[in-house]
């Protein structure tokens, strides 16, 4: 995939009956938000149901995964969708709030939907 900057659409993938956007680590803001790459130390090789239930907002990876469902929730297209879910997910607002379901609804509601 081509570098994005905002006004360009992201390449769609086809799926079964839906399309499906890919978001990759360009696509987020490094200078503003800092994450990892790997790993937490505290996490292990894969944190079972956690790991579905709970997003670590400073591991990139994680973001990345939220950000990329929710786009593909709500059929946005492009990286400054993905600039928005990331400052909404990293709001004041959302500061305390690890659980996806909650993070899902706290995004939504700070973006309008």
């Amino acid at each position: 995939m081509m570098e994005l900057n905002h006004h360009d659409k992201f390449s769609k993938l086809y799926g079964d009956s839906c399309m499906a956007v890919k978001v990759g680590k360009k696509h987020l803001q490094e200078g503003k938000y800092k994450y990892t790459w790997s790993r937490d130390k505290g996490d292990g090789e894969y944190a079972g149901k956690l790991d579905q239930i709970k997003v670590d907002k400073d591991e990139g990876y994680e973001v990345l995964y939220f950000i990329q469902s929710f786009m593909n929730k709500h059929g946005l297209t492009t990286t400054g969708d993905v600039h928005k879910i990331e400052d909404a997910l990293h709001s004041p607002k959302l500061s305390t709030v690890v659980m996806r379901e909650y993070l899902v609804s706290g995004v939504e509601s700070i973006l309008g939907y």
